[in-house]
């Protein structure tokens, strides 16, 4: 079988953003023109499985068919329920066929209800969810300060923090090291501690007391409001140690690096799960303190805070330099 492409600036002979782009918008137009029908509430039990209770509302588009005849399986979450926000692959030995199930207007923590529910009995499934990939998953992160109430679940944590032990290294050691506080009394205790330190800066600077003591609440309230607090902390141990000056600078630079890079992994990662993130850099000021607070090892230098979960709202995207001014060719 062949066919024709119509990309022309990928030797591979496609694009795999703009084919992203346009599959979910076909997914959205098929939406548009059907209806969801509910067949199956939340709470009710499967017909041939009643160990199974639907968590979600489960239903089928009106005026489609799959395979066996029957409409394109529907999950319904809680929100708006006109977009898909992610589309499962099912694989059913009992039944010894494969499907599609859409999920419409889904939290990420539906979407994991969701997925949890299917990989019983006789099925298991893939989540696809509708995310940006490509180049456009680096430009359209953003850095978010605003996050809502909702968990986030420890299996996106884990792969989150999974990403960013991926990242380049210097002499492939490693050196970065992750505090992970997800508690409200770990975070609470963290931003009080290094909240002091803040506070005592900003007025050294010549900030007035008041003016002094809100940008500490926000600042505060930033991390306790997070779902995920995450430390990176760089560890020398692991690193060359040299009897000049100078290279050993430079492999402390190294090392920093090593953990800078780390964070983007992390930030990036967390965008790509649909998560919102930012980079804090309040523990270079007060390592001490943070080492102090968490009790962490003797060997771990707090380099900084990157601030994890679900956005209120998607900050609006700030210009950046020009090629032109940023770039010299040779």
């Amino acid at each position: 079988m062949t066919g024709k492409s119509t990309s022309t600036g990928n030797p591979d002979g496609f694009s795999p953003s703009l084919d992203t782009k346009d599959f979910w918008s076909f997914v959205d137009r098929l939406i548009r023109n059907s209806e969801a029908v509910i067949d199956r509430p939340r709470g009710s039990r499967h017909p041939y499985y009643p160990e199974l209770v639907y968590p979600l509302d489960y239903g089928y588009l009106s005026g489609t068919k799959t395979i066996d005849g029957g409409g394109i399986d529907v999950w319904l979450g809680s929100e708006d329920i006109s977009r898909s926000d992610a589309i499962a692959i099912t694989v059913d030995l009992a039944k010894r066929d494969a499907e599609i199930k859409i999920l419409l207007g889904c939290t990420h923590a539906e979407e994991q209800i969701v997925l949890d529910f299917l990989n019983g009995a006789s099925m298991r499934a893939i989540l696809i969810p509708r995310r940006p990939g490509g180049i456009d998953l680096l430009m359209s992160r953003r850095s978010v300060r605003s996050f809502s109430q909702e968990a986030v679940p420890a299996r996106v944590l884990e792969q989150v923090i999974q990403a960013a032990a991926w990242a380049p290294s210097a002499h492939n050691r490693q050196p970065w090291r992750f505090a992970v506080l997800t508690s409200p009394e770990s975070k609470t205790k963290l931003a009080q501690e290094m909240g002091s330190e803040f506070l005592r800066d900003l007025i050294s600077d010549g900030l007035d007391p008041s003016e002094a003591a809100d940008r500490l609440e926000r600042s505060q309230q930033r991390i306790v409001n997070s779902a995920a607090a995450v430390l990176l902390c760089l560890d020398m141990a692991e690193m060359d140690t040299y009897p000049d000056k100078i290279r050993q600078d430079a492999e402390i630079l190294m090392g920093v690096q090593s953990v800078a890079m780390a964070g983007e992994n992390m930030l990036l990662a967390a965008h790509a799960y649909g998560l919102g993130g930012v980079w804090v850099c309040a523990p270079l000021f007060a390592q001490q303190v943070v080492i102090r607070c968490l009790e962490l090892p003797e060997t771990w230098q707090p380099q900084g805070l990157v601030l994890l979960g679900y956005p209120t709202r998607m900050p609006a995207q700030r210009l950046r330099r020009s090629i032109q001014e940023i770039a010299r060719y040779y």
